[in-house]
């Protein structure tokens, strides 16, 4: 179940706030003391996040699905995408929704009876957490999450059932500063120090899932050497454009297959649809770039 970007939460004693964590979605199911862990696409993580395994022996039910974030904690016990990405360190699963208990599948309950469910379950030890959340107070969750130094909130209803791969106004996320999911269809070569490798990134988003690749702008900032190199040779070419509105005037751009999901910070949106002063924060392999639109 996916959120729909709001510019301000809902309010109203019908819905309830928790943090929006900066990391990867996961769905995490534990039968017996066996942990898988998937991401939103379907790919099987369970090898990358080994850390998460004792969570088996400390589910008390055999047989639980469980929907999070995974997430690394900086020096400050906040999570950091760009820690998320390097995983020097263990990440954490936020639990914050269950979609089985026992064997039973609990998606047609409202949120507060899975919300129920989930805290029974008392998740808590040095890979998990259950976050607490607020109800009924938009404006105490925007005040935590600017506190806590977070991305921002996702508001649900507390009635709505969890809908598996739906996105849904029924939950809505607000970010606390500007920050885009974008497709890359391109790059820039570098000059100078930066000659032979990736100067900046070639950046846009759909106008619906699926529909046209709309091109937003280039980002430079915040790539370190490594990772010019690895997206270099990563990406996979192609002879033409993939953007519908292929910008003009670039010098010597290579154009690749849009299959990369990059998160960018930005300040503002010009009048003329691009962004400004883009700052690379890291890939969304997470991401279906298929789904990637304007929020």
């Amino acid at each position: 179940m996916l959120a729909t970007a709001a510019a301000q939460p809902p309010r109203g004693a019908e819905w309830s706030y928790e943090m929006k964590w900066d990391g990867y979605r996961a769905i995490v199911g534990v039968r017996g003391s066996d942990v898988h862990i998937s991401s939103r696409r379907g790919n099987d993580l369970t090898a990358r996040y080994p850390e998460l395994q004792p969570l088996g022996a400390a589910v008390p039910v055999d047989d639980v699905v469980l929907d999070g974030e995974m997430v690394v904690l900086d020096d400050h016990g906040r999570p950091s995408f760009h820690e998320i990405q390097r995983h020097e360190r263990a990440a954490t699963l936020m639990c914050f929704d269950v979609l089985r208990v026992d064997g039973r599948d609990v998606t047609a309950l409202p949120w507060r009876e899975r919300r129920a469910l989930l805290e029974r379950l008392a998740l808590s030890g040095p890979t998990w957490q259950t976050p607490q959340v607020v109800e009924g107070d938009a404006d105490l969750a925007l005040e935590t999450a600017r506190r806590l130094g977070l991305e921002g909130i996702v508001a649900k209803r507390v009635d709505s059932p969890y809908r598996p791969g739906t996105r849904t106004t029924s939950w809505q996320k607000v970010k606390l500063s500007n920050r885009q999911e974008l497709v890359v269809g391109g790059w820039l070569p570098g000059e100078g120090r930066l000659a032979g490798t990736v100067g900046s990134l070639l950046v846009g988003y759909h106008e619906a899932p699926g529909g046209p690749l709309r091109y937003a702008g280039r980002v430079g900032s915040g790539l370190d050497d490594a990772e010019r190199d690895a997206l270099k040779d990563g990406l996979v070419g192609r002879p033409t454009s993939p953007f519908a509105d292929p910008p003009p005037r670039l010098a010597g751009p290579v154009w690749v297959e849009p299959d990369v999901v990059a998160e960018v910070r930005f300040t503002e949106w010009t009048p003329d649809g691009l962004l400004r002063q883009p700052v690379f924060l890291g890939l969304r392999a997470d991401k279906d770039p298929a789904d990637v639109v304007r929020e």
